[in-house]
């Protein structure tokens, strides 16, 4: 009896924890001010793998590169410099 509880008790812990998770996926990210965001145009590159990616909006509050394969892209270009 002692182990159908136990399993019990699992299985209501497993689909709580799943329904938290979608419940927080499912969720719209928070609206961007748009006095945050300023126009710009930065070339970057992965230097592992070799994507390139042109960035032409990005916030005042957030001022680091985009990452790609799990290391920040190496600035190639930047209109202005």
């Amino acid at each position: 009896m002692g182990d159908i509880l136990i399993a019990i008790a699992i299985g209501v812990a497993i689909i709580w924890v799943t329904r938290k998770i979608l419940v927080m996926l499912a969720m719209p990210p928070p609206e961007v001010d748009p006095d945050q965001i300023i126009e710009v145009e930065r070339h970057y590159r992965c230097s592992i793998c070799g994507t390139e990616l042109i960035v032409t909006a990005v916030s005042i509050t957030e001022t680091d590169a985009p990452k790609h394969c799990r290391e920040e892209m190496t600035l190639t270009w930047q209109a202005g410099s």
